[in-house]
């Protein structure tokens, strides 16, 4: 059984139809958001509470993004309810769409953890048994005015992730969803209690 994103049916999405949260994806969107992979329930050794994408309470992507963008925080520990419903409106309103990296890996085993080094064991050194989204299918016709990627290890820990990261920026350029490479901004995990400035910077640098 293969190890498959928890929400891969939201990637399908925005893949066949250009949806994100159930409605069209803006043809002139504001930030595209890119984190490595969710693991569904059957994917993983651990528990995944996640409500939906950065949706751990451990992750503070509600906290450090809304407030670099608009100034409030979404995140449940500084009072924010409503969620996950909250966070899509807040992506709709602010035309922000959130994506990872990896749909599927076809191998039969599980992760020990969600990290990246641990979904970087599981991919094959060709990439063959890694399923990863399709910018040509997800956004032709769609640009972005940034790309902000949330990092948790150095290139050099997780090195076929990093091509496949290379090889989504390409087709972003590709497809004319961004202009060139600076518009794609790399950010700490927001797991970190000090990724907040990197945040910050991303979104308004």
């Amino acid at each position: 059984m293969p190890i498959e994103h928890r929400y891969i049916n939201q990637l399908n999405a925005i893949e066949d139809n250009q949806s994100f949260c159930d409605r069209p994806i803006a043809r002139k969107s504001n930030i595209l958001i890119i984190g490595t992979f969710n693991p569904s329930d059957t994917s993983c050794e651990k528990e995944n509470i996640a409500t939906w994408f950065y949706g751990r309470n451990k992750s503070k992507f509600w906290r450090y993004f809304p407030t670099a963008l608009t100034g409030t925080s979404l995140h449940p520990n500084d009072g924010s309810n409503g969620h996950p419903q909250s966070w899509k409106d807040y992506c709709c309103v602010n035309n922000v769409v959130v994506i990872d990296l990896i749909k599927s890996i076809n191998i039969n085993d599980m992760l020990p953890s969600f990290g990246d080094k641990a979904v970087e064991c599981k991919i094959n050194n060709d990439l063959t048994n890694t399923e990863y989204i399709d910018i040509g299918r997800a956004f032709s016709r769609i640009t972005f005015n940034k790309v902000i990627y949330s990092l948790t290890w150095t290139d050099k820990c997780i090195p076929r992730l990093k091509r496949i990261r290379d090889i989504v920026n390409r087709r972003l350029i590709e497809n004319n969803c961004i202009q060139n490479a600076n518009q794609i901004k790399y950010c700490l995990t927001p797991s970190r209690n000090d990724a907040g400035p990197s945040w910050n910077n991303a979104v308004n640098g």
